[in-house]
């Protein structure tokens, strides 16, 4: 039997990048691959600045704080939802403050550099509250406020602020929809992908108060850099990032990062801590292509290297490499020197395309000193973003960062993002970036300092070296092809984020060394797995669509998707007889399909809740009496009914483009006429008032379905919260109707029954939160989304019998009044 030549890849540095990296590498469970991962420090990166605070020091602060968003971080969530991470949410709220110098508490100029927080004024401009996308500004007193001429003056104050800021935001998200949606902010020949943020804000208009005051020291906290490298960040990844937050939420995992670092790290077999790099060289020994020596003097054969660091120090061990190759090409040795030139190309190259990745340097304090915070406690919010105002003057002590201060110091309040902290303890753990005021050294916890890249024009051009493409890019030239390989936050398109840690890492090992070495890797998504790929394509290419069942072809079904069918079902039956992770492909869950019907049990439950409404359409048109004003709209919503469970079957038996939009717009019309049926009915709309409702709630769905139409790829996020809020709206006043029948106000004794279309629309929502418990179909059949539509089923009667009681009351008491004005 041949034995295969041993693999042995270094990653260098243990952040979220060389944890990913690692962690597929290893999930590679292959015996000749050996994988190394260094981390220079004594505890692995992503976890090794976060303390434990609390009374028994069992409450993990992560450091610095690792949120992340829905929308904007797809390949995280996909590696949390992979690794079992819980998500949770951050419910974030932002105030903005300048800190000014103190009238009444002035400063000498020996004043000790922890005093300087005592001796200044920390006054709120803006207060937002609610969820990321929309919320509400809260007004803000100044603190100076004492006549009623100064209250008056804050009212003004904050309507002029208010109309800006509000103003100022749509034309934003205006803009951004609009770009992203055109495919503008990813296509480099257009102009706002040449265009710095500065510029951007000239040229669109923005006004300055929002633009300065505002929209730069957030994102300057967002991106940890300076006012000016803002406004020097390329204008179409701010406005990609702001489009694809659009009704997104923000999320943190669930247990910190340190479940996250421990679950990465399991699987891993050799890592070094303590361990730093020292010396790149070419290896002699024709089997591997580098050795690598260690400060301990290890020395390593090796075969990839992959560096996870940021680019500049991976600069400084790449250029001793370089010098090495030039010793190489001046000794004697023929053989190598024919060898050396292109080698030498190659990583110079490398070197010039990480040169000009540029870095700011950020510094992270834990503390419990509240003085950092707005002077008003009645201002204090999750996110506390402040500007320091330049008659701030510390003298000889200064500052921890001098005026100009051009960045924003962001302190997060811990306690007010994470209940298990504030039901702990009544201390207020905070945790501020790049404080301009000195901590008090008996309330300080931590101190920590990072690096960050920032993105420029010149960067973004750069990053075609390492990634050619968007929507599924693919190695750039500075990838790989001497051995060197780069992945982190700075190597992905955006905001450098964790998302971009993952990304680059998934596509370096699954596109770079998985077919280089011919490994299979265990990708988060089962599409992205090279033996899926490779199985579709040969498949594809030696399968006829003459060759399909004619149910298959009467289905739509095209070749490579039934090639891709067969090659997920092997590598799952596969992974189920090995008890190994089953995967998601393009976005599902594998399903045994049942004569071209894609999800069986979706098929049964959606057409037996269909025949459920069409039962009830038939009872409700032979007993409800024509003259009865509300008919015509009881049968709508069975009509409606029967509609959604017949596209949710055609969707469900056939996954396509047309089918998929069909099945949402039409359970999105049984939501929009459920909302309209139930204020016609709860407030007795008359005919004129229920016309202009009718035409109001068909507007908006017209609305709804025309934006979701016009854009090229499909809102699932928008239409979410959509529907949900509709839901919502419907189910409130269903359920406050029916409460309020049995309090002083109803009349209990006419409607007993008023119980079960409260029942029914709480229970339907309940239904729905099966959605949330997210797991392989059982037997390959049986998933939460089927579930979800079986438990339907027996509530629809409730809703129903519901409308039919009400309905013979009504009759009844109108039939009595008629009968009492005749007499």
């Amino acid at each position: 039997m041949e034995t295969k030549k041993r693999i042995n890849i270094a990653v260098i540095g243990s952040g979220l990048a060389g944890l990913s990296t690692a962690y597929l590498l290893e999930m590679s469970q292959c015996d000749h691959i050996n994988v190394h991962l260094f981390e220079k420090n004594s505890s692995l990166g992503m976890d090794a600045a976060s303390i434990s605070v609390g009374p028994e020091k069992d409450f993990r602060i992560d450091v610095p704080m690792r949120s992340y968003m829905s929308g904007y971080y797809s390949h995280l969530s996909r590696l949390y939802k992979h690794l079992r991470i819980p998500a949770k949410k951050a419910k974030f709220s932002f105030g903005w403050y300048r800190i000014m110098q103190s009238k009444s508490k002035p400063m000498c100029k020996d004043t000790d550099a922890n005093q300087v927080a005592s001796l200044t004024t920390n006054d709120s401009y803006l207060v937002y509250s609610g969820a990321r996308t929309v919320g509400h500004l809260d007004m803000v007193k100044s603190s100076t406020s004492s006549t009623l001429l100064d209250f008056v003056q804050d009212i003004g104050r904050f309507i002029w602020r208010s109309f800006v800021v509000a103003f100022s935001y749509l034309w934003l998200m205006f803009i951004s929809l609009w770009m992203f949606y055109r495919g503008h902010l990813s296509d480099s020949r257009h102009p706002i992908c040449n265009m710095t943020l500065g510029q951007f804000f000239k040229k669109y208009r923005v006004h300055s108060y929002f633009a300065h005051e505002i929209f730069v020291p957030l994102f300057a906290a967002v991106c940890t850099n300076s006012y000016q490298s803002m406004l020097n960040y390329p204008a179409s990844d701010i406005l990609e990032y702001m489009a694809m937050g659009l009704f997104q939420e923000s999320y943190v995992a669930g247990f910190g990062v340190q479940q996250v670092v421990k679950t990465l790290s399991a699987p891993l077999k050799n890592v070094h801590l303590k361990t730093q790099i020292t010396s790149i060289k070419l290896n002699r020994n024709p089997e591997h292509r580098f050795q690598i020596t260690d400060e301990h003097g290890h020395i390593f054969d090796i075969d990839h290297i992959i560096f996870a660091t940021q680019g500049n120090q991976a600069i400084s061990i790449l250029d001793e490499y370089v010098a090495s190759l030039k010793n190489i090409r001046e000794a004697s040795f023929e053989e190598w020197k024919s060898a050396s030139d292109p080698m030498i190309k190659s990583v110079q190259a490398q070197i010039e395309m990480l040169q000009k990745f540029h870095y700011d340097t950020a510094l992270v304090v834990n503390h419990t000193d509240t003085r950092l915070l707005p002077s008003d406690q009645s201002n204090w919010k999750a996110l506390n973003l402040a500007i320091v105002d330049k008659s701030v003057n510390p003298g000889k002590s200064d500052l921890v960062v001098p005026y100009p201060h051009d960045t924003t110091m962001a302190t997060h309040i811990i306690n007010f993002t994470h209940s298990k902290l504030r039901k702990k303890t009544d201390n207020l753990y905070m945790q501020t970036t790049n404080p301009c005021l000195a901590v008090d050294p008996k309330k300080l916890l931590s101190v920590a300092w990072f690096e960050r890249a920032t993105v420029t024009l010149e960067s973004k051009k750069a990053l075609r070296q390492l990634f050619i493409g968007d929507k599924d890019p693919s190695l750039g030239p500075c990838q790989g092809k001497n051995g060197i390989w780069f992945v982190g936050s700075y190597c992905w398109k955006g905001i450098p984020l964790l998302e971009g840690c993952v990304a680059s890492a998934e596509y370096v090992v699954t596109k770079g060394i998985a077919p280089a070495e011919n490994i299979e890797i265990q990708a988060p998504c089962g599409d992205r797995l090279p033996e899926y790929i490779n199985c579709v394509e040969q498949c594809s290419a030696n399968t006829d669509i003459s060759q399909l069942p004619f149910h298959l072809r009467l289905l739509q079904w095209t070749v490579r998707q039934d090639c891709g069918y067969h090659c997920m079902q092997t590598i799952t039956q596969r992974a189920i007889a090995n008890q190994r992770y089953i995967h998601q492909y393009h976005g599902k869950w594998p399903f045994q399909r049942v004569f071209g019907i894609q999800e069986p049990a979706s098929v049964i439950f959606s057409i037996l809740n269909g025949l459920m409404h069409l039962r009830y359409f038939k009872i409700i048109k032979q007993q409800v009496n024509d003259s009865y004003r509300l008919k015509r709209f009881y049968l709508g919503i069975a009509i409606a009914g029967m509609n959604a469970w017949l596209w949710s079957t055609v969707f469900h038996t056939r996954d396509t483009p047309i089918t998929e939009k069909l099945d949402y717009f039409s359970a999105g019309l049984y939501i929009f006429y459920g909302l309209c049926v139930a204020v016609v009915r709860i407030f007795y709309l008359n005919d004129s008032l229920a016309s202009i409702w009718v035409s109001i709630c068909a507007l908006l769905y017209v609305a709804h379905v025309s934006y979701l139409s016009s854009l090229d790829r499909f809102d699932y996020g928008y239409n979410m919260t959509a529907c949900i809020v509709v839901g919502l709206l419907q189910t409130n006043l269903w359920l406050g109707w029916s409460v309020l029948q049995y309090t002083k106000w109803g009349q209990p004794e006419r409607r007993p029954f008023a119980y079960m279309v409260g029942v029914s629309v709480v229970l339907v929502s309940c239904a729905m939160s099966l959605e949330v418990f997210d797991f392989p179909p059982i037997k390959e059949i049986l998933d939460a989304h089927s579930l979800w539509h079986a438990a339907t089923i027996p509530l629809a009667p409730l809703f129903y019998k519901f409308l039919l009681r009400d309905t013979e009351l009504e009759t009844s008491a109108t039939r009595q009044a008629k009968d009492k004005r005749s007499s």
